[in-house]
C-alpha cells in the first residue's frame, strides 16, 4: 500500500518536474569536453526533509551578502546533495514550491483550484504556518567548508560552458542570454502580477472595512445625539427638581415665620388667661362681699321692719350694684370662650 502511495506521489512530481527537480551534470560527464546538463530528482524523503531543513533554519537567512548561499551550502551538506545540487538551484527551488503554493492557497478571482491536486500542499501548508518549524536539526553555516566541496552556481557553469565553446558565435550567445533574461522577465512579471491581485484583494479587504468602521461610526454618531439629547433632558429635569427644592424651602421658610407667629400668639393667649384668671377671682370674691352685703341688708330690713322706725335709708352702698355685676359677668364668660375657641 505504501508502495503505491509512493508510487502515486512520484507520478504525480513527475507533471510538476519544474518544482521538484533540479538541472545537475553528471559525475562522468562534467570533466568532459562537451558539458552536458542533467535532471537530479528528489527523492520523497530527501523533498521532505529540505522542506523541513528550510524552515527550521530560516534564522540563517538573514538577508546579509552570502547568507542565502552559506544556508542552502548547509542544507544540501546535511542532505548528502552538496555535489548534485547547487545553492542557487536550491534558492530556486523553495522559490517555485512557494510560488505553487500561493497559486494553490490564494488562486486568482474567478479560478477554481483544488489543492489535494497537489501532493505537497499539506506539506507545504504546515510549513508555511509555521508547524514544522524545529522539526528537523539546527545547521550551522561555520561548518559549510570552501568551495571545492560544493557544485558551482549556474552562473559559473555558464562561464565555463561559454569557454568551452569558442566555435560558437557571439551572436548566439547573445541569443540564449536574451532567452535566459526574457524567461526571467516572464516570471518575474508573473510574480508581479501575482502580488498585484494580491494587493488589490487585500485593498478590497481594507476598503469593505473602512466601509464597516464608517457605518460604525454614524451608528455611534446617531447613539452620541440620542444621549445628549437624553442628558439634556436629565438636565432639564435637575434644573426643575432644584427650582421645586427651592421653593420648598421657601414654603419651609413661611411655615417657620408662621409657627414663631403662633407661639408669640400663644403665649400672649396665655398671658391674657392668666389676667382673665385674676379678673375672675377678683370678681368671685366681689360676689362673695355682695352675697354678704344682701343679707346684712335683709336682715336691716327685716330688723326695720320690726321696729316699725319712720323714714327712708339714705345710707351709700359700698359695692357694686347686681346688674352692673351680672354684665360683667356675661362679659368675662363670653371672652373666655373666645379664648378657648381659638
Amino acid at each position: 500500500m505504501s508502495s503505491a502511495l509512493d508510487d502515486s506521489k512520484t507520478t504525480d512530481a513527475s507533471m510538476d518536474h519544474e518544482l521538484y527537480t533540479v538541472q545537475s551534470p553528471s559525475d562522468d560527464i562534467k570533466d568532459g569536453p562537451d558539458h552536458a546538463e542533467f535532471i537530479y530528482k528528489m527523492s520523497n524523503e530527501e523533498f521532505v526533509r529540505f522542506v523541513k531543513l528550510r524552515v527550521t533554519n530560516d534564522s540563517l537567512f538573514t538577508g546579509k551578502r552570502n547568507s542565502s548561499t552559506l544556508a542552502y551550502r548547509a542544507i544540501l551538506k546535511e542532505l548528502g546533495l552538496q555535489r548534485e545540487i547547487s545553492a542557487s538551484q536550491a534558492r530556486r527551488k523553495w522559490e517555485n514550491l512557494k510560488m505553487k503554493y500561493k497559486e494553490m492557497k490564494n488562486p486568482p478571482p474567478g479560478v477554481s483550484v483544488n489543492p489535494t491536486n497537489w501532493p505537497w500542499f499539506s506539506l507545504m501548508d504546515d510549513a508555511m504556518e509555521g508547524r514544522l518549524a524545529g522539526s528537523e536539526v539546527t545547521l550551522d553555516t561555520s561548518t559549510v567548508g570552501d568551495d571545492s566541496e560544493y557544485r558551482p552556481n549556474n552562473t559559473s557553469r555558464k562561464r565555463s560552458k561559454r569557454a568551452r565553446e569558442p566555435d560558437r558565435s557571439e551572436i548566439e550567445l547573445f541569443v540564449e542570454e536574451d532567452d535566459m533574461m526574457s524567461e526571467e522577465m516572464g516570471r518575474d512579471r508573473v510574480e508581479l502580477d501575482r502580488d498585484r491581485d494580491e494587493m488589490e484583494q487585500e485593498r478590497a479587504i481594507l476598503e469593505s472595512d473602512k466601509a464597516a468602521i464608517e457605518y460604525e461610526r454614524m451608528v455611534l454618531e446617531r447613539e452620541k445625539m440620542v444621549l445628549d439629547r437624553e442628558r439634556a433632558g436629565v438636565e432639564r429635569e435637575l434644573a426643575a427638581l432644584d427650582r421645586d427644592r427651592a421653593s420648598l424651602e421657601r414654603e419651609k421658610a413661611a411655615v417657620e415665620r408662621d409657627r414663631a407667629s403662633v407661639e408669640y400668639i400663644r403665649a400672649q393667649l396665655e398671658k391674657e388667661r392668666a389676667i382673665l384668671d385674676r379678673e375672675r377671682a377678683k370678681l368671685e370674691r366681689e360676689r362673695a362681699i355682695l352675697e354678704q352685703q344682701r343679707g346684712m341688708e335683709k336682715e336691716e330690713q327685716t330688723a326695720n321692719l320690726n321696729d316699725n322706725t319712720e323714714g327712708t335709708d339714705t345710707s351709700i352702698p359700698l359695692v357694686m350694684e347686681p346688674a352692673s355685676l351680672e354684665r360683667r359677668q356675661k362679659f368675662l364668660n363670653l371672652f373666655e370662650k373666645l379664648i378657648e375657641n381659638f
